[in-house]
């Protein structure tokens, strides 16, 4: 979801009454809940996940194309593709979040909305910072943002399967508290600012250090909100959630993925722009 989460609304999910009681420390009852028919795993899972993923990249580059320069004779211009791709994705989103049942129909059409979204808000930002699309060193910091991304991935998935980060009671309150706080202040700027001009400063758009501090602690929030995905898709597969909750994950682990790109991009964006 192309926006500032107050919490991550999916990790109620796997709490419904009619998935198995089991522990998370049950290694007979998780064996017992894998061999079932129907049930999730955690091979499915990846492979929705990679899925998802394929389908929002595909869905960048292409709409990069249409932006820059135009393909299959479509062109496309970056605010009007990044309000359809935010505001489309957040309804698709909502959908998923309330119903897990649609995430095998509805996760694909979000992961194109999101692409379609990523796509323009690169473009904006290589405008607004990073010397126009036409730059190298735009691109090349685009390609860095989504490197950095799948390491950031890569690093708490490993924290979190040695048992580094646990995600916890107190690291999930941690969590939930700041993205709210974020979701707040997002909120106050747009109240006061959009509605009444109120100068506040905007720490989302500005590039000084405060500002460059800020985005850094919004992409440690969103890194945690990772732990906790792969927490919630970790007891899925232990208690033997139905088989539709492998889209969900993957949906799921997407979301957060594309907050952590964001972060990174408008990260090293605004170092850039105060060398």
């Amino acid at each position: 979801m192309f926006v500032q989460r107050s919490g991550n609304p999916t990790l109620n999910a796997f709490q419904a009454p009619s998935y198995a009681d089991l522990s998370d420390s049950s290694v007979a009852g998780a064996a017992a809940a894998q061999t079932r028919a129907g049930t999730m795993t955690l091979q499915g899972t990846v492979i929705k996940t990679a899925t998802l993923l394929a389908v929002c990249a595909i869905t960048a580059v292409l709409v990069w194309k249409a932006m820059t320069g135009g393909v299959f004779g479509v062109t496309l211009s970056p605010f009007p593709t990044l309000l359809v791709g935010v505001l489309g994705g957040l309804v698709f989103a909502l959908a998923i979040t309330f119903k897990p049942k649609l995430a095998p129909y509805l996760s694909t059409v979000y992961a194109l909305l999101e692409g379609a979204a990523l796509s323009a808000f690169s473009l904006i930002v290589a405008e607004r910072w990073l010397g126009g699309a036409d730059n190298t060193n735009a691109t090349g910091t685009i390609f860095q943002a989504v490197v950095l991304t799948f390491a950031i991935a890569a690093a708490m998935l490993l924290a979190y399967g040695t048992g580094v980060i646990k995600g916890g009671k107190v690291f999930t309150a941690v969590a939930v508290t700041g993205a709210g706080g974020l979701m707040l202040y997002w909120v106050v700027l747009l109240v006061a600012n959009g509605l009444f001009g109120a100068g506040l400063p905007n720490l989302y758009s500005s590039a000084s250090p405060i500002g460059i501090g800020f985005t850094a602690i919004c992409l440690l929030l969103a890194s945690m909100f990772l732990v906790l995905d792969f927490r919630m898709i970790d007891q899925g597969v232990k208690r033997g959630a139905p088989q539709y909750m492998e889209w969900f994950g993957a949906f799921s682990l997407l979301v957060t993925l594309v907050w952590i790109y964001i972060e990174v991009l408008r990260l090293l964006a605004k170092l850039q722009s105060r060398e």
